[in-house]
């Protein structure tokens, strides 16, 4: 039983090595790194933990060394996404506030377990008496609060830059991290059930500690897993010779709202929407604010501006609005019969059949295949 926590513990050390060397490697994969370095700790001593039960207690030091370090996991997790989703990221000394419920538990636990002798450590595993004083519900609530909080705290920042990069690409299925996103909700299902089956077990004596303990562990290690493989595949979201602060783009957009209408602004309006019109650059697949803003010879933030503030749409809609556009009159067009719809959608500046679908259903209420159904009735 205690060899799978020590081989994981091995597998993620060696994964976090993998992800630590990485070529081109960011800021994000030296917190990911860690992240599975301290997995690779607790499951190691979790291991250990298992093997003095079953061959006597040879290490009784090591008992319960494993747990404070459980509230470390949630923290870095969040460092990771903070750091994968933030342009420019920086760490910072507030950020070690974090650190506060490990260090409370090592000293509750240096306290209550610690430094008690060999033979009571023992005996204070063996009969898991530690379950009547007033720390192991604290600790238990602590980790239950840590990684539902934490998970959820991920999912936010998932969500407002996933919303962010609306403002400056018209692409976002590269780059919006549904796979993040699968693995949050996967993780804030798990910690939910092993938090309530945490505090059932405290009010009710339904299982021993170990089986607990081992529940919990299994989750971390399918987790890690998961976290593991798309982590080492995935580069950096922003790209670093385009210079626009996506922040900025975003929150100057409510000051604009309470500016006046300028003459420079109509004209500008007036010449961007011609632009669009008969320079077609939404059928360039990759074109983002950056580019566009460039060819009309404006600054990026004065067009996520206009485009916003003033046309009510982020960069993303206004551009698909485009291609939606450019789809339906092609639709219309007999010498396209012979198209797939795919292949229509791709010449007009789309690149993912999803992504088509998605925008397509949002504008209009219908399908693709229905509208062209439509089309080719009347």
């Amino acid at each position: 039983m205690a060899t799978i926590p020590f081989i994981s513990a091995f597998l993620y050390f060696f994964l976090g090595l993998l992800i630590f060397t990485k070529k081109n490697r960011i800021k994000a994969d030296f917190i990911l790194s860690i992240y599975f370095f301290i997995s690779a700790l607790i499951l190691f001593l979790a291991g250990a933990e298992i093997y003095n039960r079953q061959s006597g207690y040879p290490f009784p030091w090591i008992i319960n060394a494993s747990t404070p370090f459980i509230l470390l996991i949630g923290p870095v997790l969040w460092l990771y996404i903070k750091a994968l989703t933030t342009q420019n990221f920086q760490a910072k000394p507030i950020y070690l506030l974090n650190l506060i419920p490990f260090i409370l538990v090592f000293l509750l636990f240096a306290k209550s377990i610690y430094f008690l002798s060999n033979d009571e450590k023992i005996k204070y595993d063996t009969t898991e008496s530690f379950r009547s004083g007033i720390v192991y519900p604290l600790v238990v609530l602590l980790i239950a609060i840590s990684n539902v909080g934490y998970t959820l705290w991920g999912l936010l920042l998932l969500s407002r830059y996933r919303n962010r990069i609306r403002f400056f690409y018209s692409q976002t299925d590269t780059l919006d991290l549904k796979w993040l996103h699968s693995l949050l909700v996967m993780a804030l299902f798990f910690y939910a059930i092993i938090s309530i089956l945490y505090i059932a077990d405290y009010l009710f004596g339904l299982m021993k500690y170990g089986l607990l303990q081992g529940l919990g562990f299994a989750f971390i290690s399918i987790f890690s897993v998961l976290l593991g493989y798309y982590g080492l595949r995935q580069g950096n979201l922003f790209n670093p010779f385009i210079k626009v602060n996506l922040d900025l783009l975003k929150n100057n957009q409510a000051d604009y709202y309470s500016k006046p209408i300028t003459d420079k602004d109509e004209a500008f309006v007036h010449r961007l929407l011609e632009y669009m019109k008969i320079q077609k650059p939404y059928l360039n697949p990759e074109i983002n604010l950056a580019m566009l803003s460039e060819q009309l010879v404006v600054s990026p933030e004065y067009l996520s501006e206009i485009i916003n503030s003033r046309l009510n749409k982020n960069f993303f809609d206004f551009i698909n609005h485009y291609r939606i556009e450019e789809f339906k009159e092609l639709c219309k067009n007999a010498k396209n019969k012979n198209f797939t719809l795919l292949s229509l959608a791709f010449d007009c500046g789309f690149n993912s059949k999803a992504t088509f679908n998605r925008v397509f259903k949002k504008n209009t209420g219908i399908t693709p295949s229905e509208y062209f159904k439509k089309v080719s009735i009347n």
